[in-house]
């Protein structure tokens, strides 16, 4: 047998490792070092990467998308784009609102690109028209706005769905993936909660030279959020509308003063009909919906139930956390739940988890 003695740099470096006893070692603490690192850096599939943005809610009630763009989103697009370090400005008009979402450039603080926004939308209230409501300016961001986690809420088949219940049990499930470490912010769509609901009779309205807009701001004064309105009013038709958190009885929302007339009150009974039900909310909003002045009640309360199976409830982490982790820890509270979601009729599926795709990545 030939004794092999190589002469190249590359074939006496690798005969040293062969023969060093330190090889061994080394190569040991390579794959505990390696294994460490796998522990402790962080696993997910969004780059961390610092994009700043936002979007400007503008409503204005009764307003038709084609409104809406002339005398809202266009003028506002004009004056955003004056502001140092934006990269694409596009707005969407629709009926009753309209919304202008903002990009800025990669590398923008996100603290100074709000900021900006928020001065530029207050400088030029001035040229919004009459009858828009206050601006609301929500700040995007990157690192909790995207979730990791979503999970779908649904009926089991030959199971009675208690609706109502549910929303309580999500509620608390909710707090609970909140109390997680390392999660950031959990959001539920669709809840079916307790509200009083609003059909307010536009031929009324019209009697006594009301718009929706004033319903709007009396009821805005005794509840905690304005209801989203998502229909365009027109006549022979009766827009409703949930109120959240609003007072406690069916009674105190028909006595709300909603303006004057002749010198004497006008009530929201005068104008609208009042009655405590269920539909479908988040926790920021009303869902709406109308239907016309001739048609059964029975028919118009029907609507909503055709959107009861979308129930979601999204997950998501603080930015350098791992996904796979944060993932895990709250796949686990929930199947400590599932067995009391099916007592009411429920099962849940996982419809997004970044933590696994970041793990098989």
């Amino acid at each position: 047998m030939i004794n092999y003695r190589p002469k190249d740099i590359a074939g006496k470096l690798a005969l040293g490792f062969l023969k060093n006893p330190l090889t061994s070692v080394l190569g040991i603490s390579l794959l505990l070092l390696g294994f460490i690192s796998l522990q402790v850096m962080p696993r997910e599939e969004d780059p961390q990467i610092a994009i700043s943005g936002g979007a400007v809610i503008v409503p204005m009630p009764g307003a038709t998308p084609k409104e809406i763009e002339n005398v809202i989103v266009n003028p506002l697009e004009r004056k955003i784009r004056e502001i140092k370090g934006v990269d694409h400005v596009y707005g969407i008009a629709m009926h009753n609102v309209g919304i202008i979402n903002v990009v800025y450039k990669i590398g923008e603080r996100r603290e100074d690109a709000n900021l900006k926004l928020y001065d530029k939308v207050m400088q030029n209230m001035d040229q919004l028209p009459k009858g828009v409501m206050q601006p609301l300016v929500k700040p995007f961001d990157i690192d909790i706005d995207i979730p990791i986690l979503t999970f779908a809420f649904y009926p089991l088949e030959g199971k009675k769905a208690d609706y109502e219940k549910l929303f309580p049990m999500v509620r608390h499930l909710q707090h609970r993936i909140n109390a997680v470490e390392n999660v950031a912010k959990t959001t539920l769509v669709g809840a079916h909660k307790p509200q009083f609901n609003v059909e307010v009779d536009l031929n009324k309205l019209s009697a006594y030279n009301l718009s929706m807009g004033q319903i709007m701001k009396a009821i805005q004064s005794i509840a905690v959020d304005v209801p989203n309105v998502k229909g365009r009013t027109k006549d022979h038709k009766l827009l409703i509308f949930g109120v959240k958190n609003a007072i406690e009885s069916v009674e105190d929302v028909k006595n709300i003063i909603v303006a004057q007339y002749m010198g004497s009150p006008i009530y929201l009974r005068d104008v609208a009909k009042v009655e405590r039900g269920i539909d479908f909310q988040n926790f920021k909003t009303a869902y709406v919906t109308y239907k016309d002045a001739h048609t059964p009640d029975e028919a118009a309360k029907a609507k909503p139930s055709e959107l009861k199976e979308q129930i979601t409830l999204t997950v998501a982490k603080l930015a350098g956390t791992n996904a796979v982790f944060v993932a895990n820890d709250v796949l686990k509270v929930m199947e400590e739940y599932k067995d009391e979601l099916k007592k009411l009729g429920f099962g849940y599926l996982v419809t997004r988890n970044y933590g696994k795709r970041a793990n098989d990545a």
